[in-house]
């Protein structure tokens, strides 16, 4: 007879037919939701979006998508210009995969229609990865207005979300291919989701002495990235962000002289005690500034509202798993988030959007379906990716 209960780490190398097939929601529903949600977001995109990425307006909506649509009309000119060949030229450059999108795209509707493809493509290999209900899923994913931006402009969020999506079928179905895609797009998009790959390919390994120890891991993982912070602060993508670290302090940016500290630790080998001030104040850090609350403008709404949003969606995702006791590194989900949690936490710059791989996991957990059988232990039930 088979065993009814799994370990966290063999439920990961499970067969797909292990999932089960039986659902408990109508099939037109989630076709539904994302006939109405992608409705409402090309309304969005024609109306608000779109008129600040074409320069109708000067609206800060978007983050950095001016600039790579600007890199991917250069290089279809064929008169590449001097700041996009230096911008474009070093390897491993996270600049390469929304360049691309902004290159493959004829206009910036055209864009939008890739982004949509991205996201149902990524939708589905997330639902065949770990038994969810797809429906409260997509629910949670749209909580965050970072998801939303990300369908209507040229960014790096929604490449993340695919890798992280192939990444978790490969856990399942073991196809090496995908796996490879996975890597391939996480180092031209953002390459520390393509460190936390392998990272975690490793903890799982038999080479991995604490393998069964996930917090012992975990702490390890610190204490190595402490001791190489000399290194990888010297990256140039790191010295850009301390660049960036110091103009945010010259305008007056309420929390730099925070991330100047917390920064100042980094550089002495003191991540570990940086480590959780960083990650509450990529987290939650706007929902509490209250002094921000009377600067929002909609003529920034991407360092305001959305920001905030984006924050906001963070503090219910955690409530909402630790009322329902899920937001435990007992997950293998909840455990790969803390792992790319630590990693984003090593940048200079406070950025809340590099965490949205991290949101995408809680929600996946959140959403995640847990089989009982009466003879399952409270606290031992662990299913699909889990």
């Amino acid at each position: 007879m088979s065993k009814v209960l799994q370990s966290p780490e063999t439920s990961l190398n499970s067969s797909a037919s292990s999932i089960p097939q039986q659902r408990k929601y109508p099939f037109w529903l989630m076709p539904l939701l994302l006939i109405v949600y992608f409705g409402i977001a090309t309304l969005l995109f024609f109306y608000w979006v779109n008129p600040s990425l074409t320069g109708e307006n000067d609206k800060h909506i978007t983050a950095d998508s001016p600039r790579y649509i600007y890199f991917g009309e250069s290089l279809r000119s064929g008169e590449i210009d001097p700041y996009v060949a230096s911008a474009l030229y070093s390897f491993p450059n996270t600049n390469w995969g929304p360049t691309l999108l902004a290159y493959l795209a004829p206009d910036t509707y055209g864009m939008m229609l890739i982004n949509l493809g991205i996201f149902s493509l990524s939708l589905w290999f997330f639902s065949r990865a770990v038994h969810i209900n797809p429906a409260l899923f997509l629910l949670l994913l749209v909580l965050n207005p970072t998801t939303t931006i990300s369908l209507l402009a040229v960014n790096k969020e929604l490449l993340d979300l695919l890798s992280l999506s192939l990444f978790l079928y490969y856990l399942r179905h073991h196809n090496r291919l995908l796996l490879l895609l996975a890597l391939t797009i996480s180092l031209v998009s953002r390459f520390e989701t393509c460190a936390t790959i392998l990272i975690f390919l490793f903890f799982r390994s038999r080479w991995n002495l604490w393998r069964g120890r996930r917090l012992r891991s975990l702490f390890a993982y610190c204490i190595l990235l402490d001791l190489g912070m000399a290194f990888l602060l010297s990256l140039p993508s790191q010295a850009s962000r301390l660049t960036e670290a110091g103009d945010a302090a010259g305008e007056a940016v309420a929390s730099s002289g925070l991330l100047l500290m917390l920064n100042n630790l980094e550089i002495h080998f003191l991540f570990v005690v940086a480590l959780v001030p960083k990650l509450l104040d990529n987290l939650f850090a706007e929902v509490f500034n209250v002094s921000h609350w009377f600067a929002f403008s909609m003529d920034d709404p991407a360092n305001t509202f959305i920001l905030f949003g984006n924050n906001l969606a963070n503090l219910v995702i955690v409530v909402y798993l630790a009322i329902r006791r899920k937001l435990s590194i007992r997950s293998s989900i909840i455990y790969y988030a803390t792992l790319i949690a630590i990693t984003m936490s090593v940048s200079v710059v406070i950025q809340p959007r590099y965490f949205y791989g991290v949101y995408a996991l809680l929600c996946l957990e959140g959403a995640r379906r847990i089989q009982h059988t009466p003879s399952e232990q409270p606290g031992r039930i662990v299913n699909a990716v889990a």
